[in-house]
């Protein structure tokens, strides 16, 4: 059969896809990939055949000035308060209303050529099945326009199925209150009148979707899920001889992510927190940082080697622990690799906030003393802008300050916590000595490899890709139209 992929133009979306797409190519399936244009190489660098959407020279709609803004708070807040959510439920909904939806809104634009190329394509090759990343959500549009049976690949916690089960229950309040009943559906109707496809629950949830989260990680909700085995893939690149071997010593990685540094500058303080805690240890620091991680951090000690990349599949099996971001790529990559995990999270909400900046008052509100006009401070982003690739500014900014965490960091962290393979580091709680003792702990107990091993097990227990196609072969069978 042909299946189609369509993924969200950021490594931290391909990746995890690439083993399922090569479980299908080995089997025999065809496959492809589609995605921004400028984002074609990065397909075809991990072995699979990409289709570029779009101008390969134009900006990809993320860096675009026009791009969706996050809502303000007050309008996030409100819709906590009609839907009837708890603390934990808000911060559910925050996920999915001030940042999904952002990136749900970049590919299902009328105005741009990306979401129409899509369903040409779909409609010239007719594919099977279309295997969708729930941020590029002209991916069920296109296989609704080409008859093809359609799911949807889940890149953390379901935040959007979960969203709008929470939509659907309080569907009269909503209208009472004037809010929509479905923002995700407001986005993605126009794309879909233009084919003359109806918004219902299933252009929302997909026929089903492939699940590569552990047990216990995912939220409850309404879509039909098949279970999947996260395998971790990193990209490739020659094996450096400093990895041959086991090191003599304690070796951790710390690693803060990729997708952040491409728009936030510096790591709200945290980078050299983590520095300075490490440096009397008796171990080997090997961190993946770029200068804008590295924000604020002086002379490096003699025990932390930087290096701005290096596949984790490669560092990881010579690892004794790992302080991460808590991505999802990197906390599965360390469970695969049977590594004890330092996650850093915050106890703050993730609620985004606006601070408005003219760039001609020099520094911005938060950069004093960064000696850098104009420059972004540490945790704050800005629509349209990436830095080394795009950074003009218009005549009036809004700076959007984020919290000092990743999306997906206290999930994980509560899984890491509750399955006793790790602990949470919280820079803005903790001094520097009890970071220094919280790595020290886990590098030394017993007891964090002991719940490494079980956290191990119980990722072992999940299918992997190559043990679904199977089952996908059925499902697509079942539910294309044609």
């Amino acid at each position: 059969m042909r299946v189609l992929f369509t993924v969200y133009p950021s490594f931290a979306h391909l990746w995890p896809i690439v083993p399922c797409a090569w479980a299908l190519q080995s089997a025999g399936h065809e496959v492809r990939v589609a995605t921004h244009a400028s984002f074609a190489d990065a397909v075809a660098g991990v072995g699979l055949s990409p289709v570029g959407l779009g101008d390969p020279n134009a900006n990809e709609a993320r860096m675009r000035p026009d791009a969706k803004a996050p809502p303000g708070p007050e309008d996030v807040l409100h819709y906590a308060e009609v839907l009837g959510l708890d603390e934990e439920g808000r911060e559910h909904w925050i996920a999915f209303y001030q940042y999904l939806l952002n990136a749900v809104s970049d590919y299902v634009r009328t105005d741009l050529p990306d979401a129409s190329d899509l369903v040409s394509f779909a409609k010239v090759w007719k594919p099977d099945l279309v295997i969708w990343d729930p941020t590029f959500a002209s991916g069920p549009v296109a296989a609704r326009a080409c008859g093809a049976a359609h799911a949807r690949f889940l890149m953390g916690p379901d935040c959007f199925a979960w969203s709008m089960d929470k939509l659907a229950e309080r569907r009269a309040e909503l209208q009472a209150a004037g809010l929509s009943e479905n923002p995700q559906a407001d986005l993605l109707r126009p794309l879909a009148e233009k084919y003359g496809i109806e918004v219902d629950d299933e252009l929302m949830y997909g026929q089903w979707s492939i699940d590569p989260l552990p047990p216990g990680l995912g939220l409850p909700n309404s879509s039909t899920r098949i279970s999947m085995r996260y395998v971790p893939y990193s990209g490739t690149e020659t094996l450096p001889e400093w990895l041959y071997e086991q090191p003599e010593r304690p070796r951790i990685a710390l690693t803060l992510g990729e997708s952040t540094r491409r728009f936030i500058k510096g790591d709200w303080g945290r980078t050299p927190a983590i520095i300075e805690a490490v440096a009397d240890l008796d171990v080997d620091v090997i961190a993946t940082l770029n200068e804008l991680q590295m924000y604020g951090v002086g002379t490096l000690p003699a025990n932390v080697r930087r290096i701005e990349w290096v596949p984790l599949t490669y560092l990881l099996p010579t690892c004794s622990a790992i302080i991460h971001h808590g991505g999802m790529g990197t906390f599965a990559a360390s469970i695969a690799f049977k590594v004890p995990q330092i996650v850093c999270d915050t106890d703050e909400s993730l609620l985004i906030r606006a601070v408005e900046e003219e760039p001609s008052a020099g520094l911005c509100p938060r950069c004093a003393g960064a000696g850098e006009p104009g420059a972004l401070d540490s945790g704050t982003y800005r629509v349209g802008w990436e830095f080394g690739v795009r950074e003009e500014a218009r005549e009036k900014v809004t700076q959007w300050e984020m919290p000092a965490k990743k999306l997906e960091s206290t999930p994980t962290a509560n899984y890491v916590l509750g399955r006793g393979n790790g602990v949470r580091l919280d820079h803005r709680t903790q001094s520097v000595d009890e970071i220094r003792k919280s790595i020290l702990q886990v590098v030394t107990e017993p007891a964090f490899g002991e719940g490494t091993e079980a956290a191990y097990q119980e990722w072992l227990s999940r299918p992997s890709p190559h043990e679904i196609v199977p089952m996908l072969e059925k499902l697509t069978e079942a539910n294309r139209r044609r």
